[in-house]
């Protein structure tokens, strides 16, 4: 019995022991039921000021549980995402979330059920590169054998690292199925073997991205490829010939060179080896490269975006082993031979972002701006009194001691009167003002693609929610390389299928601009059509089919642009332009603005100045402007050695290569609607919406047909 009682501690902790190892059993157990993987941007990689993917992957073999994904970077105030997703048993589910990079390095993922941590990873790492950089997407057959670009040669090699054009492979099963996050690539290669196993939704999303901008490279393994996949056959549009093999001869070696690509001596060998090829024919389309008069290489507009279809796959031999294929690759991904013969960098400082010009012509006008003239007076008024008049009058009183009692009082009445002034400048009601950037996108299916602005203006420190069913929607701040207080502020952003949800902090008596990008396959019933005058006139016509008259339009074609900022088309009307290749050239216009919009940019960040000056009124060119952020300055990024500041934008907002490539554009304004509902999910008796729908206009051939 007394053995007993002495071994009784020894047994309860055995017992105790033995306790914590199946509690620490079924921790693991319970953990190892639910897999969590998160993959950043592209390979790890991301433009900065753009768009980029979290891709993430779950599997569930624990019981069923509503789980929500969160994603935030490190810093301070920043966003932070949610997206809620329904996790059944055995079930393992993919999707990318939109996620916008403000050079924030460092990310953290959880996956959360009712508010626990059922898994997580810290410190994910995403490099920035820089937003006027070439990052080069590809979904290859073999990743040894798909693109690569030239080294760069810049002196600096800090900046070979942080400047040079990037390639980037992504494996098909984890590309991307959202467009919105595409637009953080320049280009994107696609070998047809691996295309041809898209899911729809990965497919959907190339050709919106597309159409919406983008640029898509293919490679052609095998015709039946294209011909046999209806999401390929209907973007490309192209006929393919006989399969045949081609003596390679001095052929693309010739079509570098005359691109000024420094391709180096001929390769005898190369020459002789035979290229497994079949020609194309892209409708619409013009010849790059071809061989006894048929079309090896062609590239075509298709929407706002580009195809680049190559009849043959230039992952196989002879192209895969030769020496200059980096060439081939940076020819193929237009990317200029400067980026890689120059030794000095494009400069990466000093730049703006057209969020600013929007924000200009919708910010509320209930704010004034105290001129910096008043407020060094004001400052000079009180030290004036506090010092010299407050010690001459007290002593003249003899009451010196009277100043105990003096200073503070003028400090409190100098408090009350700075804050009346501010009260009379920014004291106003709630308002909202929402612009609509949007794409009508052509194709078997009219979709549309928008960017939607939205500038709050709140009386009170308070959250505002924001968002709608947006499909593909995603939400971010205004991108600026300047703070105005109101960008530091923090933003959750809810997420789920179909839908978007943003809580938005609005500090008190300031405006705060955001923007929300979506998709939506509804159409707008504006119809154009194009006649051919003679051989310098094109006549528009513009039919109305919406319920708001058109109170502005402007037609860019041939490198030239018309516009009208008082035509008045009523719904159901029709109106005219005329483009003669006698106007305006659309980069001397376009251009004609940047000093102004980087003067009131600068202005518009300032917390004192001239409030007239950091506004813009909303009118149609003012706004078509912000379009061609690479027109708004005299010199382009291909020119390295430029002394003046570049704008960025982002989303595929900029459209000035689609013009570059002779491609037409109508835009066409119309004030007082919406091709949404409203983002702003709140009540305001200030409330005005407009929108800029931006339609691909196809122009005649030589032949005067279509």
């Amino acid at each position: 019995m007394v053995t007993a009682i002495n071994n009784l501690p020894g047994y309860f902790m055995s017992f105790t022991k033995l306790v914590f190892i199946c509690i620490w059993l079924s921790c693991n157990i319970v953990n190892a039921e639910v897999r969590f993987d998160v993959f950043m941007g592209f390979s790890g990689k991301a433009r900065n000021g753009e768009w980029f993917p979290v891709t993430v992957e779950i599997e569930n073999d624990g019981p069923t549980f509503s789980g929500e994904i969160e994603i935030k970077p490190n810093s301070f105030n920043e966003q932070s995402i949610r997206y809620k997703i329904e996790l059944p048993n055995n079930t393992r589910k993919r999707l990318s979330i939109p996620v916008f990079n403000n050079s924030n390095y460092r990310w953290n993922a959880k996956l959360l059920n009712d508010g626990k941590v059922v898994s997580k990873n810290d410190n994910l790492r995403i490099d920035s590169i820089p937003w006027f950089s070439k990052l080069f997407a590809a979904v290859s057959d073999q990743q040894s054998s798909g693109p690569v670009l030239p080294e760069t040669r810049f002196k600096n090699n800090n900046a070979n690292r942080r400047f040079s054009p990037v390639v980037v492979n992504i494996q098909a099963d984890i590309f991307p199925d959202n467009p919105v996050t595409l637009h953080g690539l320049s280009s994107l290669y696609l070998n047809s073997k691996r295309a041809i196993n898209f899911r729809a939704e990965q497919a959907s999303a190339v050709s919106i991205w597309v159409r919406s901008g983008g640029h898509l490279i293919l490679g052609v393994d095998q015709p039946s490829d294209i011909t046999g996949t209806p999401w390929l056959r209907e973007l490309l549009n192209t006929q393919f010939g006989l399969i045949q093999n081609l003596e390679v001869g001095p052929l693309i070696r010739d079509w570098l060179s005359n691109a000024g690509y420094p391709v180096g001596a001929i390769d005898e060998e190369f020459n002789t080896k035979f290229l497994n090829a079949t020609p194309v024919r892209l409708k619409d389309g013009k010849t790059l490269m071809s061989f006894d008069g048929e079309t090896l290489i062609a590239n075509a507009n298709r929407g706002l975006g580009q195809v680049t279809i190559l009849g043959f796959n230039p992952e196989r031999e002879p192209i895969r082993s030769w020496e200059n294929r980096a060439w081939l690759w940076a020819r193929l991904a237009d990317i200029d031979s400067e980026w890689f013969v120059s030794e000095k960098p494009p400069r990466d400082y000093g730049r703006m972002n057209v969020d600013g010009l929007y924000g200009m012509m919708i910010d509320s006008r209930q704010v004034s701006k105290l001129p910096v003239i008043w407020l060094i007076l004001l400052l000079i008024t009180y030290l004036v009194i506090i010092g010299p008049v407050d010690r001459i009058w007290l002593k003249r009183i003899n009451k010196q001691m009277l100043t105990w009692l003096t200073f503070p009082i003028y400090v409190i009445f100098f408090s009350f009167l700075i804050y009346y002034i501010g009260y009379r400048l920014r004291a106003g009601q709630l308002e909202i003002n929402e612009l609509h950037i949007v794409d009508v996108l052509p194709g078997d299916q009219v979709a549309l693609r928008g960017r939607s602005y939205a500038s709050i203006y709140s009386p009170s420190n308070k959250d505002y929610l924001m968002g709608g069913s947006l499909a593909l929607g995603a939400f971010r701040n205004e991108s600026s390389s300047f703070s105005n207080g109101a960008g530091n502020q923090p933003l959750l952003i809810g997420l789920s299928p179909g839908k978007l949800e943003a809580k938005a902090r609005v500090p008190i008596w300031t405006s705060r601009l955001f923007s929300s990008e979506w998709v939506s396959g509804s159409e707008v019933n504006i119809q154009a059509s194009v006649t051919k005058q003679n051989n310098d006139t094109y006549q528009l016509e513009i039919l109305n089919g919406l319920r708001k008259p058109i109170v502005g339009a402007a037609f860019v074609a041939l490198q030239r642009i018309v516009y009208d900022e008082s035509i008045n088309i009523t719904p159901g009307e029709r109106g005219l332009l005329e483009l003669k290749r006698s106007d305006s050239k659309v980069r001397d216009v376009i251009s004609g603005f940047s000093s102004n919009i980087r003067n009131s940019i600068q202005s518009r960040n300032r917390a004192f100045g001239n409030a007239e000056l950091s506004r813009m009124d909303l009118g149609l060119m003012n706004i078509v402007t912000g379009s061609f952020p690479g027109m708004l300055e005299l010199e382009g990024i291909k020119q390295f050695k430029k002394d003046v500041n570049q704008f960025d934008s982002s989303g595929g907002m900029d459209i000035s290569e689609y013009l570059e490539r002779d491609g037409s554009v109508l835009f066409v304004f119309v004030e007082d609607q919406s091709p949404i509902s409203s983002t702003g999910l709140f009540e305001s008796k200030l409330r005005k919406s407009h929108s800029l729908y931006r339609i691909p206009i196809k122009l005649l051939n030589k032949d005067g047909d279509f």
